[in-house]
């Protein structure tokens, strides 16, 4: 019977150390032309004026492993840090965006939950040239 709960122990351990792919979506208007905003990996054709480059960040403890209280999500990092920076240079959208996340594998995450004294650092960073387009 040890055996068993000793291999059961063993194989919770290595599937929860696998990584994992993980996708994270934001919904943000990529098209220019409209009245919000517009975000995109690359660049457009429509004319416009570089206004500058943007970074920002946004950095807090992931509680438990897995509770973000600050927002260091892309949806957090994009609507709540990004645009505002893209309205105050008054522009009308990014370009060239890139961003990058702290991400933690499962094991990670399972060992901030029971080690929930040790909060796991967060930080999600995105960059961009904010453009003005130009009517």
């Amino acid at each position: 019977m040890r055996a068993w709960m000793m291999a059961l122990t063993l194989g919770l351990t290595a599937a929860s150390s696998t990584g994992c792919t993980v996708v994270n979506k934001v919904r943000l208007p990529s098209v220019p032309g409209g009245n919000e905003v517009f975000v995109t990996a690359g660049d457009i054709q429509e004319p416009h004026e570089v206004l500058g480059v943007v970074q920002v960040s946004r950095s807090g403890p992931l509680l438990f492993g897995n509770i973000d209280v600050v927002g260091t999500d892309l949806e957090a990092g994009f609507k709540e840090v990004l645009l505002p920076e893209v309205k105050k240079m008054n522009g009308d959208g990014v370009v060239r965006v890139r961003y990058n996340m702290t991400q933690y594998t499962p094991f990670a995450r399972i060992a901030g939950a029971i080690l929930f004294m040790f909060p796991l650092p967060s930080t999600v960073t995105i960059t961009g040239q904010v453009v003005k387009l130009k009517h």
